[in-house]
């Protein structure tokens, strides 16, 4: 009798292990992205029967603002870190893992897996030490150790780091869509270098001992990137890349020599020193070199509008949307009417960067007489960096036009400018038959009135056949930033084009989201091998990981 009843217990016992092995097994198999919680609503009950406005891109559960309309400035593209605390460790030092990691990556040269081109500016930063600093092991790895911890803090703007030949660096310029000059970027940010190094040596009495220098080279064109999956860094193959690492190579000490097509491209900007022509391969010919000297002057870059050369009219275009040149806006107001359809845009996207009030005049004028719905677009958003709420009847009537550019661009300028006040105004666009358009709209209504009827059309815009309304409700839904919205974009990021995904990436890495590091966690799990390398690099450029 007792064994009987042993047998029973021992069976109820294995019975009960089971159904919590089996409990554990559904919460793991659950992904964030399908758990039942309340999202915070996007506007807060309060006492007074007013709504007010929530900026785009600011969390729904804060507290309620009044609407602002800021003039848009041109800023520096900051990233703002997480406490060490906050951190995510990629990988215990020591652990199994660790180890079999190390075996994968030693010493083997990683099979291609892809290949994209593009049009990129290439910088070769190149680090430079006396032949007996290289006889010591020790001392020439302290030294590069601190040399290149000069480059660790962040330069005015972006690019991605590679390793070159030696102790070079390749740095890649014209990676995010939209950036405003790739060109502009690296001549900056190549000044910053030599400056940048010149103040390490003062302070620096190791490398200042040592006598080491630092040189650029800089070229641009078009540039192949062969991807090695995770085990190593990509080749990069074209003119632009060998190119920079020889002119690097022929730089005199804390110099930047730059090929001949940048020189055309930044005459109006720069001063630029010639030098005799390098020869780089026996069958190629010797080719001009310049070196860069410094900034023009303000009155010599304005001289430059009135240049044949379109190239040079669009140069200066780019360079009042960098540099602080508000006496002698008079130029740039003349280049909208430039005859070259590229200059023309070119100034206006810089009207609408630095809202110059200085061409309000110019563009009510010609308004009525452009017919091209990009031009007329284009005037709309600068009628909104403005910020002069006497344009808003011209923009009423736009609202209505068979363009949808410029009926987005009327949507966007009439809330920005009126804000809340406008809703009224765009009702009819709630079902506009552009889908960019019904996606603009129905945001902007859901962040004024926080109802989840207009986050249920962005949700379903999100998979449309019509990738511009893909990529305007992603941007929407991103704007919005709540748990709900931002579950939306991630949950349809595998059925995305690769260029969107890399666009939603982009926009993730500016994301204060708290389940931010969650969303690309999902997204990686969920994603092809080819996106896969994007996701790393995003959560690193937000800060998320040591």
């Amino acid at each position: 009798m007792n064994s009987i009843l042993m047998i029973v217990i021992a069976a109820v016992i294995l019975l009960l292990v089971f159904v919590m092995f089996s409990l554990d097994d559904n919460e793991e198999d659950t992904g964030f992205l399908s758990e039942e919680q309340n999202d915070p609503p996007a506007i807060q009950k309060e006492p007074e029967p007013a709504v007010n406005p929530i900026k785009s891109g600011v969390d729904p559960s804060d507290a309620l603002s009044e609407p602002q309309k800021p003039v848009e400035k041109a800023s520096v593209r900051q990233i703002s870190r997480p406490n060490d605390g906050e951190r995510v460790p990629l990988l215990e030092i020591g652990s199994e893992e660790d180890m079999r990691l190390r075996i994968m990556l030693d010493q083997r040269m990683a099979t291609p897996t892809d290949a994209e081109d593009r049009d990129a500016v290439v910088a070769a930063v190149q680090l430079r030490f006396p032949e007996e600093v290289l006889a010591d092991r020790e001392s020439l790895l302290k030294l590069v150790k601190r040399a290149e911890a000069v480059f660790d803090k962040p330069f005015s703007f972006d690019y991605s780091c590679f390793a070159g030949s030696q102790l070079d660096r390749i740095w890649v310029f014209g990676r995010d869509e939209g950036r405003d000059d790739a060109l502009f970027e690296a001549l900056v940010v190549s000044f910053e270098v030599i400056s940048r190094f010149k103040r390490a040596l003062e302070g620096d009495s190791l490398l200042r001992d040592s006598r080491a220098r630092v040189a650029v080279g800089l070229a641009m064109g078009k540039l192949i990137k062969i991807g090695r999956g995770m085990v190593a860094e990509p080749t990069w193959v074209g003119k632009p890349a060998y190119l920079a690492e020889t002119l690097a190579e022929a730089a005199l000490d804390f110099s930047i020599y730059v090929s001949e097509d940048i020189h055309k491209a930044a005459l109006p900007l720069f001063d630029f020193r010639e030098w005799k022509p390098v020869k780089l391969r026996s069958p190629l010919p010797p080719i001009q070199t310049y070196e860069l000297v410094g900034w023009n002057k303000p009155e010599e870059i304005a001289s430059y509008a009135s240049h044949q050369d379109a190239a040079a009219r669009r140069a200066v275009a780019v360079a009042y949307r960098y540099l602080e040149l508000d006496s002698k806006l008079q130029p740039l107001v003349e280049l909208i009417g430039d005859a070259d359809e590229k200059v023309a845009l070119e100034a206006l996207e810089t009207v609408k960067v630095i809202g110059s009030e200085q061409s309000l005049g110019l563009l009510k004028r010609i308004f009525p007489e452009t017919q091209d719905p990009v031009f007329r677009s284009a005037i709309i958003d600068a009628f909104a960096s403005i910020g002069r709420n006497e344009v808003i009847p011209v923009i009423l009537g736009s609202s209505k036009e068979a363009s949808w550019k410029v009926r987005l661009a009327a949507a966007r300028a009439l809330h920005k400018l009126d804000g809340n006040a406008a809703l009224k105004h765009l009702e009819h666009l709630l079902e506009d038959p552009d889908g960019a358009v019904k996606a603009s709209v129905n945001g902007a209504f859901y962040r004024a009135t926080g109802k989840k009827e207009y986050l249920e059309v962005l949700a379903g815009l999100i998979t449309d056949l019509s990738k511009r309304t893909r990529k305007a409700a992603a941007d929407e839904l991103l704007d919005i930033e709540s748990d709900v919205a931002l579950k939306s974009v991630i949950a349809s990021f595998s059925e995305q084009e690769i260029e969107l995904q890399k666009h939603i990436l982009r926009r993730l890495e500016f994301s204060r989201s708290k389940i931010l590091y969650q969303c690309f966690l999902s997204i990686f799990k969920t994603s092809g091998e080819k996106i896969r390398p994007f996701i790393a690099e995003a959560v690193r450029r937000a800060g998320l990981v040591n």
